[in-house]
């Protein structure tokens, strides 16, 4: 905040469903609590100050004049005493939460893409930490400049179709058949080795470019199921942010009738984050797409936010054990009796249960034991290339 080139702060603030009263809203309410919500912060900054607008909950603010910590503190202050009191819809209370992240910027400049990345970051600071702000720290994170570099190498690798889908295996735990397979996106850059998501994943899901990366997954995987045997089913990852938006549908929908697919056959598997972000509106969300059809995994399950509240209302068909439990469990009692409390749970809410990371054929043969469902991993096969998927398990494409 000593910068004397940066001396603006650029703010991203979001706006957050409390998770307490999460019964209370409707889609009218919170539409209403999004009108509340861009009111009050138009009434917080000053005359002088920048609002802009409102995207996926989400405001960006430019404060002028802010040169100090001690400023950035006031105004913070006075942004906790303007979302104090709650709003009241049809006699009921609903809390007004907010998060802020906040980066240096120098007023004038038109190049806000590298002070909006670091407004994100100290967003998702200010959230992991339950803190009502926070202020980007290039101490506690990667580089914003070495970022920028990445997201258009990735962008520029989604125009020249750099990124391709593997395919992992599913089979069934009791008769040890092929059921399906789950899609991994992987990225080619032209000359270098493969690159893994953890790489560029979460780097594309903070940008817009993890839109056509996911409309292509979902394309693509379709696609490709569409010349399977039809007892074949096949699993995409979708990220939460994306639950949010109706195109997901749209996509999914269209793309289901161009290929003549069956939409359960399709798989989309969300993690438990879904839980805490936009409750409301990812369940209602997921709801609309299990109505179309399609099947609804829970990715990671026991890493998360897992709680018996949300298990109840979690419009899912399967729960996706995350392989930490999994890998231990014939030598942890712990993760043993996790994996068998989430076995037992899931069937008893008529859910299916996915082992990942079934790494040996005596694990395989424990979770069958256990009536786990089905089961993914190295016991089986690795993440493979199309070609060499449809030649290992003999899915002559249909002519």
């Amino acid at each position: 905040m000593t910068n004397a080139r940066a001396n603006s702060v650029l703010g991203v603030i979001e706006l957050r469903e409390d998770e307490n009263s999460a019964d209370v809203y409707s889609s009218v309410a919170f539409k209403e609590l999004q009108e509340v919500f861009e009111e009050r912060l138009k009434g917080w900054v000053r005359s002088n100050d920048e609002c802009g607008s409102v995207k996926n909950n989400r405001i960006c603010v430019i404060l002028k004049d802010i040169r100090t910590k001690s400023e950035l503190d006031l105004a913070g202050a006075k942004l906790a005493r303007t979302f104090r009191e709650p709003h009241f819809y049809l006699g009921r209370e609903l809390p007004l939460s907010v998060t802020a992240g906040f980066a240096p910027f120098k007023s004038g400049s038109n190049d806000m893409s590298i002070p909006m990345q670091q407004a994100s970051i100290a967003l998702r600071q200010a959230k992991s930490t339950s803190n009502l702000f926070e202020v980007y720290s290039p101490n506690t994170t990667s580089s914003a400049e070495e970022e920028q570099k990445l997201l258009k190498r990735v962008e520029l690798g989604v125009e020249r179709g750099e990124f391709q889908l593997y395919f992992q295996p599913k089979f069934h735990a009791g008769y040890r058949t092929l059921i399906g397979a789950e899609a991994l996106l992987r990225w080619h850059p032209e000359g270098k080795k493969v690159v893994l998501p953890d790489k560029f994943i979460d780097l594309a899901e903070r940008n817009e470019v993890i839109r056509p990366l996911t409309w292509w997954c979902i394309k693509s995987a379709i696609g490709r199921l569409a010349q399977w045997p039809e007892e074949l089913s096949i699993a995409v990852n979708v990220t939460p942010a994306l639950l949010i938006d109706d195109d997901v549908i749209t996509v999914v929908r269209e793309a289901l009738d161009i290929y003549g697919v069956k939409a359960s056959r399709l798989t989309l598997e969300v993690t438990e984050k879904i839980m805490v972000d936009n409750q409301v509106i990812m369940l209602r969300q997921l709801a609309k797409l299990r109505k179309i059809g399609v099947r609804i995994a829970l990715d990671d399950f026991g890493t998360g936010y897992s709680s018996l509240a949300y298990f109840r209302d979690l419009s899912v068909d399967e729960i996706k054990i995350d392989r930490v439990f999994v890998v231990r469990m014939l030598e942890s009692k712990k993760d043993l009796a996790i994996v068998k409390a989430v076995i037992d749970l899931a069937h008893n809410f008529s859910m299916k249960v996915v082992a990942e990371g079934v790494e040996t054929m005596e694990l395989a043969d424990r979770l069958t034991e256990m009536r786990c469902d089905i089961l993914q991993g190295y016991a089986f096969d690795k993440a493979l290339l199309l070609e060499e998927f449809e030649k290992q398990y003999v899915l002559a494409p249909k002519r």
